[in-house]
């Protein structure tokens, strides 16, 4: 089953990504499904610096990114 890399950073107001805070690996068997399990992830305490998330393949391919500002427009 393919892996994917989860990682989420703190986006500034100019739009730079600083170095990624969150770095998990997603199991799924297709990029459909690694979407949806990262859009389910539960975020803690630790996680509220992070507005910005994004998902790549095992070849480093980005394969899905979401601002946290997005969802609350």
């Amino acid at each position: 089953m393919p892996a994917y890399r989860l990682r989420g950073a703190i986006r500034a107001t100019d739009g730079e990504i600083g170095p990624p805070l969150i770095d998990e690996i997603i199991t799924a068997g297709d990029r459909q499904e690694a979407v949806r399990l990262a859009n389910t992830r539960e975020t803690t305490p630790a996680d509220e610096q992070v507005n910005a998330l994004w998902l790549v393949d095992e070849g480093g391919t980005l394969v899905w990114s979401l601002r946290l500002a997005d969802r609350e427009v």
